[in-house]
């Protein structure tokens, strides 16, 4: 007879141990205190020891992308009904167990969360007559990927604590618990898996959910300082980085799957050519500088072609939802010399964020968003000083202009 694996980590940090979460062991800091920023400390090991952090199966984290950029081996994914999930039916009907084995398998919390998903709100780019499609390749994809599956309740949840603020705290929590069980999940199973026709269209929903959960993880925190803020972006990059990696590795594979629609749907609007005149101070300014060498000045012009395209689509008369989409593509489509300025802290590059700020008021009615643009305009207003201003006086302006936001 098999011996039930043990549910908890042996050798997880003490902070985990404490508030009994599941710990994924990584080193110097798990990830449920990254995301949940507590201090996160491990019991000292005893002689001889084995390091408990080198698991062959890394999670997502900034220090490790290599597993969603590279998949090398087949292996085959459990059924998500054979995955226990963290329960987040808190104070509510005990999860029904697996009569074998006794482990969660569902409970009325997770019942909640995928009842109240909608693709459309993850994903609002998507014009109407792609909704039907695109939800039900998701849950089809799902019912064979257990990953899937636990980041579509993730970002449930993380939409949830937006909308349900009395609520939040509780939210929040189940949200990132669920989020490192979809990571860890991954990392165990499809990170390990030969990409094919058969696992393609799932890897490629993950990354996008997840990317997006980053995202609004992300504009949600209040930076004292606009350089605390630059960090958490930069880790982010690296991030979404692995995910664009993996999407472009199945790129042959995609167009020949159910999602094909989908990703040449989105290809043709971020190729879009810049046509509108609504970045062309800020081209000019670039154009003139003496403190930039001609890679640098040519990494920056990329970066602002792609906001003038997002600036074409909001603010050029479209009504459709595609609108949206640059809000989402901007920073993981920036060239890699573009992110190296943003590294250096140099106020060029800082003041074409200034602009996705910008890009980000306009969006402000998006969950993920808010009013993130506003606050991140003034953090990078108030970082550059008084000698910048003028590269920011387009998004300065608009600001400005706003009787709420100039209260």
């Amino acid at each position: 007879m098999l011996r039930r694996s043990h549910k908890k980590s042996r050798a997880g940090c003490l902070e985990c141990k404490r508030r009994h979460v599941k710990c994924d062991e990584q080193r110097p800091k798990c990830r449920i205190c990254t995301l949940s920023e507590r201090d996160c400390s491990y019991p000292p090991e005893p002689a001889g020891a084995s390091n408990p952090g080198t698991a062959t199966a890394a999670p997502v984290t900034s220090q490790s992308t290599a597993s969603l950029a590279a998949p090398a081996v087949t292996s085959n994914a459990s059924p998500v009904a054979g995955v226990p999930l963290p329960d987040i039916a808190s104070g509510g009907p005990k999860p029904l167990q697996d009569a074998s084995q006794s482990i969660p398998v569902v409970n009325l919390g997770h019942m909640e969360l995928l009842i109240r998903f909608k693709f459309e709100e993850h994903a609002p780019e998507l014009n109407v007559e792609l909704h039907e499609f695109s939800s039900s390749l998701l849950f089809k994809c799902a019912l064979n990927a257990p990953y899937l599956m636990h980041q579509i309740l993730a970002v449930s949840a993380r939409r949830l604590a937006v909308l349900d603020p009395e609520k939040a705290d509780y939210f929040l929590e189940h949200a990132m618990q669920l989020q490192t069980k979809a990571v860890s999940i991954y990392n165990g199973t499809a990170a390990k898996s030969q990409i094919d026709q058969t696992n393609c269209s799932a890897l490629l929903l993950f990354c996008s959910l997840l990317g997006r959960h980053l995202l609004a993880d992300l504009l949600a925190k209040r930076d004292a300082e606009f350089d605390e803020f630059l960090a958490r972006f930069l880790e982010f990059l690296t991030i979404s980085r692995g995910l664009m990696a993996m999407s472009v590795s199945a790129w042959d594979l995609l167009l020949q799957s159910d999602i094909r629609h989908l990703v040449l749907w989105a290809l043709e609007i971020a190729q879009s050519p810049p046509q509108g005149h609504h970045c062309d101070g800020l081209r000019h300014l670039v154009a003139e500088s003496d403190n930039l060498d001609g890679p640098s000045k040519e990494a920056c012009m990329t970066a602002i072609a792609y906001l003038e395209v997002g600036f074409d689509s909001l603010l050029g008369g479209d009504t459709r939802n595609q609108r949206y989409l640059m809000v989402f593509m901007w920073a993981p489509a920036v060239p890699q010399e573009f992110t190296d300025l943003l590294s250096q802290r140099r106020p060029e590059a800082i003041a074409i964020m200034g602009h996705w700020a910008l890009l980000l008021y306009y969006s402000r009615a998006l969950w993920h968003v808010g009013d993130s643009g506003s606050h991140l305009l003034r953090s990078i207003s108030q970082h550059l000083g008084q000698d910048w201003k003028h590269w920011l006086s387009w998004p300065l302006s608009v600001l400005a202009s706003d009787p709420v936001q100039s209260m």
